[in-house]
């Protein structure tokens, strides 16, 4: 596919226009005018990157790339050594941030959602970043733990007493730790998101809402991988990149 068709295809599919971001989204970095084969991840690092050229991929699509509100214009170092490589090999670098977390589909919320086996029952109205739904049955928040690291291979930092029965529960994916006090409003029993802040102690046991911090990586893992599956279906030769971090 001729890359203006594949940046148009994205664009319709995620409307970063109805987002107020804190990057770019769509396409980053041009290069070579047709797509095919496509290599994702979460976030750009050197090693996708080098994995990208290695796999002679004529597209890259990450959760987190490389141009943001605050990254300076000026090209050396390490951000240097990652546009580089990517110029130099001819690759389009694509990014969606916040129109991947909240996709109704491929997001990484309902994308974890579904890897937790939580039912969704909505969005918070004041912040529709924020989902909740329930557990079909009760779970001990212990029990809940255990679940957490078999569905993702990830063990979670996590506050609140483990015979505490789950229910209902709130989400957020990635660095979402500051919107705690919002799902508070929610009523649940407990609220996840990817981060941990010095604050998130004191309000889960203040509050007697559970916290854990599933990784920030890892909550946001699930979009990128949705995606890479939807552009197989399209007919593209797309491959996600495993690339673990714990935070």
């Amino acid at each position: 596919m001729l890359r203006e068709e594949f940046s148009q295809h994205l664009e319709e599919l995620f409307e970063p226009k109805k987002f107020k971001d804190y990057c770019t989204n769509g396409l980053q970095i041009q290069g070579t005018t047709e797509i095919q084969k496509i290599v994702t991840g979460v976030s750009a690092t050197k090693a996708l990157i080098e994995y990208a050229v290695e796999a002679e991929a004529d597209a890259i699509i990450t959760h987190h790339g490389i141009v943001w509100n605050n990254t300076s214009p000026v090209l050396t170092g390490l951000q240097y050594n990652r546009v580089a490589d990517v110029i130099k090999h001819d690759i389009n670098f694509y990014g969606f941030h916040l129109p991947l977390d909240n996709h109704p589909t491929l997001g990484n919320n309902v994308q974890l959602a579904d890897v937790l086996q939580i039912e969704v029952d909505g969005q918070f109205e004041e912040n529709d970043f924020i989902w909740y739904g329930h557990f079909n049955e009760p779970i001990a928040l212990a029990e809940l733990i255990d679940h957490y690291e078999e569905c993702t291979g990830h063990r979670p930092v996590y506050f609140g007493d483990n015979e505490r029965l789950i229910t209902n529960i709130a989400w957020c994916t990635g660095g979402a730790d500051g919107m705690f006090n919002d799902a508070i409003k929610l009523d649940v029993d407990c609220y996840i998101s990817g981060e941990i802040s010095e604050p998130t102690m004191s309000l889960a046991d203040e509050s007697g809402v559970a916290y854990i911090a599933g990784g920030h990586y890892v909550t946001e893992r699930y979009g990128i991988i949705a995606l890479t599956e939807y552009l197989n279906e399209q007919g593209f030769d797309a491959e996600f990149v495993e690339l673990y971090n714990p935070i």
